[in-house]
């Protein structure tokens, strides 16, 4: 929602009335910082278990490529494995386009917040992202 602010001085309308000169001003949201990665994931959902790969990630939730799309607001916990951090996350449905799938991480404690954060370091500075890369 636009917050709107006014600026002096006041001017008058054909009618004679001053009234102040508005100006709106827009607040953005940014988006957490994603990281590409490519990552093996088991994605458990009621009586369904999907392996894939995770495509993207950040603080928030990942971008997962599956063999099958999930269904409308799909609720479940996802299973990933990077050096010797293991993370048993609970995660919903964020959005879904062919084989991407978006899931935010619902957190249950502060600790698995704190675990995604570590693990999102890790990989932020893993070799793909340590290195200059040659851009042709």
């Amino acid at each position: 929602m636009p917050i709107v602010f006014y600026l002096s001085p006041r001017r008058k309308n054909a009618a004679g009335y001053t009234s102040p000169e508005k100006a709106i001003m827009q607040k953005f949201q940014y988006r957490i910082p994603r990281y590409t990665v490519d990552l093996p994931v088991r994605l458990k959902l009621e009586n369904l278990i999907l392996h894939g790969r995770c495509r993207e990630i950040s603080r928030e939730g990942m971008t997962l490529e599956l063999p099958h799309p999930l269904p409308p607001e799909s609720r479940g916990v996802v299973s990933l494995v990077y050096q010797e951090l293991t993370l048993d996350l609970q995660v919903c449905s964020a959005h879904a386009g062919g084989e991407q799938q978006g899931l935010k991480f619902v957190f249950s404690s502060d600790k698995e917040r704190d675990a995604v954060a570590r693990l999102v370091a890790r990989l932020s500075a893993g070799p793909s992202h340590s290195r200059p890369m040659l851009v042709e």
